[in-house]
């Protein structure tokens, strides 16, 4: 009786058994965002005793899974200056978290002394990729720079 009870239960919930089975085992791993590609806007740096100053960026994604390596430029006042590449991972949610590379977390400069990075955020969603990166200096303060660039 035993059996055939369990023989009877195990052939009416087999097909059910067989879908949270599949649905358990599959394995497609988490998903990051497609962001790879040449992005571009405007970026505004700003001082906290006062002022702006609105440049450009350009910035080149390259990505293998989560893995991202990004280069690029920063122009302000007509000069552009090459961005150190910088290498990290994306998240699902499309945030960035650098692992190698970039700049330092400190730069020596002659008017304000040593720069220190105090923040720094890299996010991507859809075409747009958003930054802020903040910096303080003991002689200059803080420095602030944010931009939205959009992907071509």
């Amino acid at each position: 009786m035993a059996s055939k009870l369990v023989g009877n239960v195990t052939s009416r919930t087999a097909p059910g058994w067989l879908i949270l089975l599949a649905v358990a085992c599959d394995s497609t791993g988490p998903s990051f965002p497609d962001v790879a590609g040449t992005y571009t806007g405007t970026v505004t740096a700003s001082l906290s005793g006062g002022g702006s100053l609105d440049g450009s960026m350009n910035m080149v994604v390259a990505q293998s899974d989560e893995q991202l390596t990004i280069t690029g430029s920063i122009t302000f006042l007509g000069e552009t200056t090459q961005l150190p590449a910088i290498t990290g991972t994306i998240n699902e949610t499309g945030f960035f978290t650098a692992t190698a590379g970039g700049f330092s977390g400190s730069t020596s400069d002659p008017n304000c002394g040593t720069w220190t990075t105090t923040s720094a955020t890299l996010t991507f969603s859809g075409a747009t990729a958003r930054l802020q990166e903040s910096a303080s200096s003991p002689l200059c303060g803080t420095l602030s720079l944010f931009g939205t660039l959009t992907r071509a």
